[in-house]
């Protein structure tokens, strides 16, 4: 049997210079960087927010949302998420709520509080549109908790909605890649490797594209050694 790959080895760290400074407990967790990028994403929808909604309430919700921004920079997590139950709490049906229910997730998950931040994940999706992107984002958020839990089919259920349901997402191809890793991790390779030429065909522009080729490799060098072994010492005999 193929030797299992460790789940974090296809973890994405390409956006860890941009967000390094503001995330710094992030930077120390690679496994958890991707996840962040999502709250770039946060940030200009927040903008776009505060640019659509007036009244002085609304204006408000924009005001905290902003604070939490710089509570995170600083390092200021309790007060961060102190503001974001806040935002919650007092205005439940604005925008910035919404935004403020899915930055708790990451949080959670950035801190290993895994099932708080299912518990925020779920929650977010029950507020937001299913067609939306940051919907897809939480989608994966669960699937990173359960893959974090070591619950790797409940993790494959939630990263193949992403792919089935959300194929324009801009994360897809990291859904199809997690996928395909939770399968070698737990130890089903011929699966695995399916999915790894699966994802080649049809990503083929993907970032992951190399790290894939990479695993692809490794199962089919694993798969055929007993093969190749065998042949050698016919040879010898």
């Amino acid at each position: 049997m193929a030797k299992k790959i460790d789940r974090h080895e296809l973890k994405q760290d390409k956006f860890a210079a941009d967000i390094a400074k503001i995330y710094r407990y992030a930077s120390d967790n690679p496994t958890k960087i991707l996840i962040w990028v999502i709250v770039v994403v946060v940030a200009v929808v927040a903008v776009i927010g505060y640019l659509s909604y007036s009244s002085s309430a609304k204006k408000d919700a924009q005001l905290k949302l902003s604070l939490v921004y710089n509570f995170m920079d600083t390092g200021n997590y309790k007060e961060a998420m102190d503001s974001l139950r806040a935002i919650i709490s007092s205005y439940p049906k604005s925008p910035q709520a919404k935004i403020a229910q899915y930055l708790m997730g990451h949080m959670y998950y950035a801190f290993g509080q895994l099932d708080s931040a299912m518990s925020a994940y779920h929650d977010y999706l029950v507020m937001e549109n299913p067609d939306s992107d940051l919907a897809a984002a939480s989608l994966m958020g669960m699937a990173a908790c359960f893959e974090e839990k070591s619950q790797y089919d409940r993790a494959i259920d939630f990263y193949y909605k992403v792919v089935k349901d959300y194929p324009s997402y801009f994360r897809a191809d990291e859904a199809f890649a997690s996928m395909a890793r939770c399968y070698d991790v737990k130890g089903d390779v011929k699966k695995a490797e399916e999915l790894y030429k699966q994802f080649l065909k049809k990503y083929p522009k993907s970032p992951l594209k190399n790290r894939v080729i990479i695993m692809l490799a490794r199962i089919e060098s694993k798969v055929n050694l007993p093969q190749a072994t065998s042949v050698q010492k016919q040879g010898e005999g």
